[in-house]
């Protein structure tokens, strides 16, 4: 599927509360919504142009194809651009780096694991408002939902995963995340979304989340029946082109189901 402006649009709004990029097949009403939430301290359009890099990958010759995607960006709740210095970064809940730090040269995260950080459920009930807002102002109702991010954004991926009907969500792309909030997930996903169609990459080298975060995110899916395609790759905390590659390939699982 080619990617060119005469054939997909860029829009910048704001939808349930949160400002947002969306971009869209110009010809007819997508199947499938796919939201990318960025990490933590990146610009709310740091996601953006992996559109231009997962829409060739996927399957078909023209977005006016039915089961062609939209793609929706948010922005982070929190403003960090004091805590960096610069404008532009943000946040979806507040972050202990000096205490990450510790935890990842200590090589100890259990006790991360079911930490609730303080802001999650907030950030959660935002990014579903911006969902439901662009599915119902873009008159999308019937479109499928994936939802995906990366580092933090991953990680209020699968928060925001327990608050969605089986019925509407069909994929969860993780790049980089990790498993916290076990307790809280689990109770809220049990038994809810057995089978969902699920990515998740991580980098062997990284330095933030190590490789142990990511393969104990991938023991909790893989514990709620989730069905996991899990990659590693030899790099740091990034998205590498194979982690790209799988995203394609899970968006084109959930296309074709949804034009079924």
């Amino acid at each position: 599927m080619k990617f060119d402006a005469e054939s997909w649009m860029l829009e910048r709004g704001r939808l349930g509360g949160l400002d947002c990029i969306v971009i869209s097949p110009r010809a007819g009403s997508p199947k499938s919504l796919v939201v990318l939430c960025h990490g933590f301290g990146a610009p709310g359009s740091d996601l953006v142009n992996l559109a231009e890099e997962l829409v060739p990958i996927l399957a078909g010759e023209s977005p006016a194809e039915a089961s062609a995607p939209a793609f929706l960006f948010p922005e982070g709740l929190l403003d960090m651009s004091e805590d960096f210095g610069v404008e532009g970064p943000r946040a979806w809940w507040r972050i202990n780096m000096a205490r990450l730090a510790e935890l990842t040269a200590a090589a100890s995260f259990d006790e991360m694991r079911d930490e609730v950080p303080e802001g999650i459920a907030e950030a959660s009930v935002a990014l579903q408002s911006c969902i439901a807002h662009c599915l119902s102002e873009k008159q999308w109702e019937s479109a499928t939902v994936v939802l995906g991010g990366f580092s933090q954004g991953a990680m209020l991926a699968v928060q925001a995963a327990g608050a969605f009907d089986s019925s509407k969500l069909r994929g969860l792309i993780l790049w980089s995340g990790a498993l916290i909030c076990e307790s809280d997930w689990h109770a809220a996903l049990a038994g809810r979304h057995g089978g969902l169609d699920v990515f998740q990459s991580h980098g062997t080298q990284d330095m933030i989340l190590p490789i142990s975060t990511g393969r104990a995110l991938r023991g909790f899916l893989e514990s709620e029946s989730m069905s996991v395609d899990y990659i590693e790759f030899n790099g740091p905390h990034t998205i590498s082109y194979e982690s790209i590659e799988g995203a394609a390939r899970l968006i084109d699982r959930v296309l074709q189901t949804s034009v079924e």
